[in-house]
């Protein structure tokens, strides 16, 4: 196909923007975005499955945002990085994997990674699995280093999942199994170059620190002080033992983004093994458990082969998935890149808008190019980054920030000819509060919209108004009248 006098079309994600009408608990409804909900009645919309087995998650469990970016680009159910560990554990690829050959088998292995249920960056059932194979592969002893999540996962489940891998240890049936200590993920999660904390996550572990001796009740308190045990002080349990200089230590976390600065600085102490590739280099590619695939024929694909130009768009915490995860797990150096500085994790509650005010400049810059050809992929990240801090009130202040984004962009792109897909990658902001009255910071289960604004003002013709995350690329590559392969889900909306 040959450009020529084509249509320019925005795919525009707003991160963690579920479907809930209850204003008691969400940030989503028409009270927070009425512009939002007005165009959905305007111009109709579909409810999408962004969790759970449509989008290749366990059942029940909530979306995120690798997940769902990558869904998007694919338009296709993939298998997810933790699924990929279940099965190379089970059928013993993990085990044999080239990856432990530089270990000291001679020394304890030091297995640390995100205790979570929530799947997102790491899953508790992750430590175990990598302390068993430890013992298999014939270190003398292992010892879990649990990093405390109340982000992914619900604030306030620390205890019950401490218990859970207690448990799970001594299932195990080996006493050369050990839990040495625990600590938040604030200082093991840092992805925005704040070394500080990162630095802090290392000394913790490397045992620098004057930690306390971890006891139940001093977590207790300060859960009931603290938002989320994702800022509880490091402490040791008794038979807990620092990494030492030249051991080998495993990071379970399967998603790369929030381990990675980790990674870097403890490769400096001791011999690391990633479960994924990590960002920079962090740790070399033989020390990797899980090299990453590339998936093909997505999205991405499809405008390249058409000679789409396609510019990413989004603030620094959200720019790999509008490039890294919607590729494929790929680079794409054809693309045009936009990143906008995001403010420090510690800074957004008080700040809920984030950067949308540059990235809304820089959106208008771009869609004010009359050029034809162009594609546009745009993440939105208040709903998801606001959300996680667990204040209604700030989502909701987040949730009209974007609402008013979202009326320009529509007059934007009337103004020049650009045609409007805007979705979500998983829920959020739309559940600030649990069914008991506490604050909820994770990620929620419920469908999100997916919307089209035809240039011309005229409304699609929708074939079906339920579906997943998986019709967006071809409901997309049909918005722009160009074919899609046979391996993508069906679009939702009929040609023009």
């Amino acid at each position: 196909m040959n450009i020529h006098k084509s249509p320019k079309a925005i795919l525009m994600i707003l991160d963690g923007m579920g479907l809930n009408d209850d204003p008691q608990s969400s940030a989503t409804t028409a009270r927070d975005m009425p512009y939002v909900h007005s165009l959905m009645q305007q111009y109709g919309y579909a409810r999408l499955h962004a969790s759970g087995t449509p989008v290749g998650l366990d059942d029940g469990k909530a979306g995120n945002s690798e997940v769902g970016h990558l869904t998007i680009g694919a338009g296709r159910v993939l298998l997810s990085t933790l699924a990929r560990v279940r099965e190379g554990y089970h059928s013993g690829d993990w085990e044999q994997s080239s990856a432990w050959n530089d270990s000291d088998f001679s020394k304890p292995l030091h297995v640390a990674g995100l205790l979570s249920d929530a799947g997102v960056h790491a899953h508790w059932e992750t430590l175990v699995m990598a302390a068993d194979l430890g013992i298999k592969k014939g270190f003398p002893v292992v010892y879990i280093h649990a990093l405390l999540d109340g982000t992914d996962s619900q604030a306030g489940t620390a205890p019950r999942m401490l218990e859970e891998l207690t448990q799970a240890i001594k299932d195990k049936g080996s006493e050369q199994i050990k839990l040495a200590s625990v600590m938040g993920r604030k200082w093991a999660t840092d992805r925005a170059e704040n070394w500080d904390l990162t630095n802090y996550c290392r000394d913790a572990l490397m045992g620098r620190l004057d930690s306390s001796e971890f006891k139940p009740e001093d977590l207790e308190k300060h859960l009931a002080n603290s938002p989320s045990e994702a800022d509880f002080p490091h402490a040791f349990l008794p038979d807990g033992v620092a990494v030492g200089t030249n051991e080998t230590l495993v990071l379970t976390n399967h998603r790369a983004d929030r381990v990675s600065q980790l990674a870097k600085v403890m490769n400096n102490e001791c011999h690391v093994i990633a479960m994924v590739e990590l960002k920079h280099e962090a740790t070399p590619i033989e020390d990797v458990f899980f090299p990453t695939l590339p998936i093909s024929g997505g999205l991405v694909d499809v405008l390249k082969q058409q000679g789409f130009r396609t510019t990413r768009l989004s603030e620094q915490c959200k720019f790999p998935h509008v490039t890294y995860f919607i590729n494929g797990m790929q680079a794409d150096d054809t693309a045009k890149g936009v990143e906008v500085p995001t403010i420090p994790d510690a800074e957004i509650l008080g700040n809920p808008l984030m950067s949308i005010t540059q990235l809304e400049a820089e959106m208008q810059k771009i869609m004010e190019d009359d050029t034809d050809g162009q594609v546009l992929i745009v993440n939105v990240p208040n709903l998801d980054q606001v959300g996680h801090q667990g204040s209604l009130e700030a989502a909701s202040t987040a949730g009209t920030a974007v609402d008013n984004l979202v009326k320009k962009v529509v007059a934007w792109a009337k103004e020049h000819n650009w045609q409007l897909l805007i979705t979500a990658d998983h829920g959020n902001a739309d559940v600030m509060v649990d069914d008991q009255g506490r604050p909820m910071g994770s990620h929620s289960s419920n469908n999100v919209p997916l919307l089209v604004i035809p240039c011309d003002g005229k409304k699609v013709k929708w074939l079906q108004d339920t579906g997943v995350l998986t019709n967006v690329a071809a409901s997309f590559l049909t918005l722009l009248g160009t074919e899609y392969p046979d391996t993508m889900s069906e679009s939702l909306i009929a040609p023009n």
